[in-house]
């Protein structure tokens, strides 16, 4: 096989390959016994004519052409490998010429050039959180009210109350919703919802056993869109009025809540430390995020084309994936974000490159600050996710991996921590 190296631009290198049949035999006599299973051939069983005969009824091209799904990647990696050549995406492929030797031309990624520049002059100023009082007893007060009971009462309906009710709503004498006996709790945002402003209003006052007739202006926003801006009138009879019942915020409660706490003080106190827990977590990816941003911002870089463009391909490949699990067809979707598929894919092609100089930055602040872990904690974090996970869906070098770096990351944020904190 004869190797031609061209210059290396923007980190990307062109290797041509000019390939003689010989070199490419095994994969010709595969592609041979393939076509003969496809082809009928008069006087030959199915698989059973030689190579020869086929040769005969496609030419030498078609033979050469259909090995090429498995000769490609065999010829490009052996070439890559003979040239010593590190690479750092799939290299994409052009076939030029079938015969009379098969050419290939392999556009190949090689590693990045990162330069972090001002390293050391890099400040980062995040605000750390502090829980206070306010925000334990907020917590309390949603625990309290998730634990509340509803319990009829004989009054006219409040906001807040869960009113049991007959619901008819027309527009133009056409039937828009017709319910019977359901439960609607009094709350703006359930008005918001039903995109029916002043809803929760006309119905908060009513009594028990009675009926109410009132009219609402749709907005131009509500869910079906023949409604829009059309006059709806409603006839709603209620049945029923309920008020929750909170329990009262004292020791016992808190035993209710975690029955491992002494006292509400205790409560308390684990509410607060799982806020403040929360907290510095929050805290120490703003942290890193910005770290990075500002390395990134203040770092140059080098990079094929080609990577970006395998990046930006993949992350499309799992937005489309994700839009189509939602069960929203992609130009519905498009319409909704207001873009067309050239700003979409242009959007996630600066996401890409982001994604790639960010994993470059850390690789090399990493470096630069001699962030290493040892091999013994490794393992012992294997040893911990062994003993957790039951039919892994990833290798134990795939989560080998994860874990080192999940140390090293944290081993830089306390580097950060000392170096980069105004």
């Amino acid at each position: 096989m004869k190797i031609d190296k061209g210059k290396i631009e923007s980190q990307q290198l062109k290797l041509t390959l000019e390939v003689d049949n010989d070199e490419i035999n095994n994969h010709l006599q595969k592609a041979s016994a393939k076509l003969s299973n496809r082809l009928k051939i008069p006087g030959f069983r199915k698989g059973k004519a030689p190579m020869s005969i086929i040769e005969q009824i496609v030419g030498i091209e078609g033979i050469v052409e259909e090995s090429l799904e498995y000769a490609v990647p065999d010829l490009v990696n052996k070439a890559i490998q003979e040239e010593n050549i590190e690479f750092f995406s799939t290299p994409k492929v052009s076939i030029i010429d079938l015969q009379p030797k098969l050419k290939l031309e392999a556009l190949i990624a090689l590693k990045p050039i990162t330069e972090l520049l001002n390293l050391e002059k890099i400040k980062v100023d995040v605000e750390k959180e502090k829980v206070s009082a306010k925000e334990v007893n907020k917590v309390i007060d949603e625990i309290r009210d998730q634990n509340g009971t509803w319990a009829p009462v004989s009054r006219k309906a409040a906001m807040g109350d869960l009113v049991t009710i007959d619901f008819k709503c027309e527009v133009d004498d056409e039937e828009v919703m017709n319910h019977s006996s359901i439960d609607l709790l009094l709350d703006l945002k359930f008005e918001e919802n039903l995109k029916m402003p002043g809803l929760m209003k006309k119905i908060s006052g009513m009594e028990k056993n009675k009926k109410k007739k009132f009219n609402i202006e749709l907005p131009d926003d509500y869910l079906s869109e023949k409604f829009r801006n059309k006059t709806a009138e409603y006839n709603v009879q209620l049945h029923e009025i309920k008020e929750k019942e909170l329990p009262e915020i004292d020791d016992s409660f808190a035993k209710i809540v975690d029955p491992n706490v002494e006292d509400l003080k205790g409560l308390k106190k684990l509410i607060k430390t799982n806020l403040q827990t929360t907290a510095d977590n929050k805290w120490d990816q703003e942290l890193w995020d910005e770290y990075i941003k500002q390395a990134v911002d203040s770092s140059k870089f080098t990079i094929a084309e080609l990577m970006v463009e395998q990046e930006t391909n993949a992350l499309i490949d799992q937005q489309k994936e994700m839009i189509k699990n939602q069960k929203i067809e992609f130009d519905d979707y498009l319409k909704q974000i207001d873009q067309t598929e050239e700003t979409f894919e242009e959007e996630l092609k600066i996401a890409a490159e982001n994604r790639i100089k960010r994993a470059l930055v850390i690789e090399e602040v990493m470096t630069h600050y001699e962030i290493e872990v040892q091999e013994e904690k490794v393992q012992e974090e294997m040893e911990k996710w062994k003993k957790q996970q039951n039919n892994s869906q990833f290798s134990e070098e795939q989560v080998s991996g994860e874990i080192k770096y999940s140390l090293k990351r944290e081993k830089l944020l306390e580097k950060i921590k000392d170096i980069a904190l105004k």
